[in-house]
């Protein structure tokens, strides 16, 4: 019976994810090779095969780590019944902490998903459907609120979401710019067009 695994082989687990996403991001998903994963997180290559059975799998466990934390954190904002308008911060704000501390694992999710075995896309659409559904979520509670002007929900979700991952590709450059005052400059333009006048 293939129970829970033991912490020791979890947290063995989390470093070879760890240490993948920083080898995918300084040598690039496909040159990358399972010999050089071991070889990063210093384990044989038959050891590694232990944790995970190929190099579609690392990045699947990278995709699901970073959906999961995002999805987590907004379900405690909404838990907390926080107005819309610090929802959508609190969005933008967890992307760019994202980007900030895990810069290989948005890479890998951003640039990668076509990547993944059939099944683990399949599980990803619709994770990544599930966090999408929580933003127009957002911002259909804010058009309720009478705080935001009726825009179509999926398609305002999917322009701030973009507007937000997008930021990979500069952020890590603005190195005198702070993760809160970043999200509150682009959630102002944001949130100046849906404010209701």
């Amino acid at each position: 019976m293939a129970g829970k695994r033991s912490q020791p082989h979890e947290s063995r687990r989390d470093e070879i994810i760890r240490e993948s996403a920083a080898l995918f991001e300084r040598v690039g998903y496909h040159r990358a090779s399972m010999q050089m994963v071991a070889d990063a997180v210093k384990l044989g290559k038959p050891t590694l095969y232990h944790y995970f059975r190929s190099k579609s799998e690392i990045l699947y466990s990278i995709h699901e780590n970073l959906i999961g934390d995002l999805r987590d954190r907004q379900q405690k904002r909404i838990e907390e019944n926080l107005p819309p308008n610090e929802q959508l911060l609190g969005v933008c704000s967890d992307i760019l902490h994202q980007i900030d501390e895990h810069p290989g694992y948005v890479r890998a999710f951003i640039e990668h998903h076509d990547e993944l075995d059939e099944v683990h896309k399949k599980q990803m659409r619709k994770q990544r459907q599930e966090y999408l559904d929580m933003v127009c979520g957002i911002l259909v509670a804010g058009a309720k609120a009478g705080l935001f002007a009726k825009y179509e929900p999926r398609l305002t979700a999917l322009g701030f979401l973009g507007m937000c991952n997008w930021a990979y590709t500069w952020f890590p450059q603005e190195q005198n710019r702070s993760v809160e005052k970043t999200a509150q400059a682009l959630c102002k333009v944001f949130l100046d067009g849906l404010n209701k006048r």
